[in-house]
């Protein structure tokens, strides 16, 4: 018996194939799903500066560097270990890292599908979730690249799962809102912000559940329980400033840098957006739910709002810091299609939505849509006359690691700038000497000329490194 039909026929009706409770239907979506992404495998758009940073990173954990010790960056401690997996297993490979995040997103979107279909959330059994969650993964093309964000949304699934379980009354457990806490805390340190939703997960829970007191206590000792135990390896290790000084001081702060434009963002999530609106407009007039389902809509929409937040927070701004708002997007969606009573109607919107999202994606990503500008996040500048060389970058230009590695454990220019901006403080000179002492780096490139103050005080190295070029320093001894 074949349990899928990719015929004509059965593309046609794609609402018609997916609304069936039939699990085999999913094996149908990833086969299309290759089909739609293989474009992106055979001709990647480009390598992102947050791909860049992350095969950099990898590389000094694959060396033996541990984070924030020695290495000055902000990036999440789950995040930054999994970078050194994944340069031990692929090495700068962008297309295997492709692939892995295909499927991670692929994972994503059938546990949030059996996930609703477990909690009953929709009027019938239905993989509609599945399959739009899937379709909005593709607005852009590098929500496959393997980042916090991707990561961390994992976690954030089982929370959300969780989260579910304590509204629904006759099934709430002590250990249902302690992992609650416990999934929000893990996702948290795949990317820092979001912890924003642990402030989403108490407004949810203050108004829809009957969490007593002591399961708001649960919550905070799941949420506090891998942070703390973060903060003891640290401590233990004699780093827990370190810890605190290039992670969450960094990461508490307001700011952000934003790899594309605001224009570029409202032009790709214009469809998402127009559905949206009108998926609440016609919920708020047409929809008749049960109490428990009308809590479950209501609990995603505060999810999707909180969601919203935390990618304003967020410190890397790009299309792929959108995708926690996706689950949410797909569950309001999949109530509006099943709303509708004309059957040709539904899938005549499903149809706007998929052929909308794919043409907006592709003809942006293969640079056709003017309106929509990738140039601040693709690694287009290269150094071409230094390659295969260990070099340090002190300035905001990573794209010179692109054929190189980096040398030194500076590799976040904003938090290394404090350090290269005050050469009169002698515990930063103990800092840059010890660092080009284990690790000398073949060029340095001083676009800011903070470099030479360094070669004043310390002799060892204004012997060993001579000035070829403006901003330019290689090494001779």
């Amino acid at each position: 018996m074949l349990y899928f039909n990719l015929s004509i026929k059965t593309l046609i009706h794609l609402l018609r194939y997916f609304r069936i409770n039939d699990p085999y239907r999913m094996l149908g979506l990833l086969i299309v799903l290759i089909i739609i992404y293989l474009p992106l495998f055979i001709s990647s758009p480009g390598l992102t500066f947050p791909e860049l940073k992350s095969m950099v990173l990898g590389e000094k954990i694959h060396e033996g560097s541990i984070p924030y010790s020695s290495i000055v960056d902000s990036t999440a401690p789950i995040t930054t270990w999994i970078f050194g997996l994944l340069d031990l297993v692929f090495g700068r490979s962008l297309l295997a890292r492709h692939i892995l995040g295909f499927f991670i997103l692929f994972s994503q979107s059938l546990f949030f599908g059996l996930m609703l279909i477990d909690k009953k959330a929709f009027s019938e059994s239905t993989y509609i979730p599945s399959f739009l969650f899937s379709v909005l993964a593709f607005f852009s093309f590098d929500t496959i690249s393997i980042s916090g964000e991707l990561l961390g949304a994992g976690f954030l699934l089982l929370a959300l799962n969780n989260l579910y379980k304590e509204i629904e009354f006759r099934t709430q457990r002590d250990e249902t809102v302690f992992n609650l806490g416990l999934f929000v805390s893990l996702a948290s340190l795949c990317n820092f912000s979001f912890v924003v939703h642990l402030f989403g997960v108490f407004a949810i829970l203050v108004i829809y559940a009957r969490t007593s007191v002591r399961g708001f206590l649960l919550l905070i000792c799941g949420f506090l329980l891998p942070q703390l135990l973060m903060m003891s390896f640290y401590f233990l290790n004699h780093h827990l400033e370190d810890l605190w000084q290039f992670y969450y001081l960094p990461n508490l702060r307001f700011s952000s840098q934003a790899f594309i434009s605001a224009r570029s963002l409202l032009i790709l999530g214009a469809i998402p957006g127009f559905y949206l609106l009108v998926s609440i407009v016609i919920l708020n007039r047409e929809a008749r739910f049960t109490k428990y389902q009308s809590q479950l809509l209501q609990s995603m929409f505060f999810w999707l709002v909180f969601s919203f937040l935390q990618v304003l927070y967020s410190k890397n701004l790009r299309p792929q810091s959108f995708i926690t708002l996706i689950p949410s997007l797909s569950f309001l969606f999949t109530h509006f299609l099943l709303l509708i009573r004309r059957r040709r109607f539904a899938e005549m919107n499903v149809w706007i939505l998929f052929g909308g999202i794919l043409y907006m994606s592709f003809t942006a990503c293969y640079h056709k849509l003017d309106l929509v500008n990738y140039r601040d996040l693709l690694v287009t500048q290269e150094n071409k006359k230094v390659t295969g060389k260990k070099v340090l970058m002190l300035g905001d230009d990573m794209s010179v690691y692109k054929d190189n590695e980096l040398a030194t454990p500076f590799l976040n220019w904003p938090l290394s700038r404090e350090i290269f901006e005050q050469p009169d403080y002698y515990e930063n000179i103990i800092i840059v000497n010890n660092a080009f002492k284990a690790d000398p780096p073949g060029i340095v490139f001083d676009t800011n000329h903070l470099f030479g103050k360094f070669l004043d005080r310390i002799p060892r190295l204004k012997d060993s490194y001579t000035k070829t070029a403006d901003g330019v320093y290689e090494k001779t001894k």
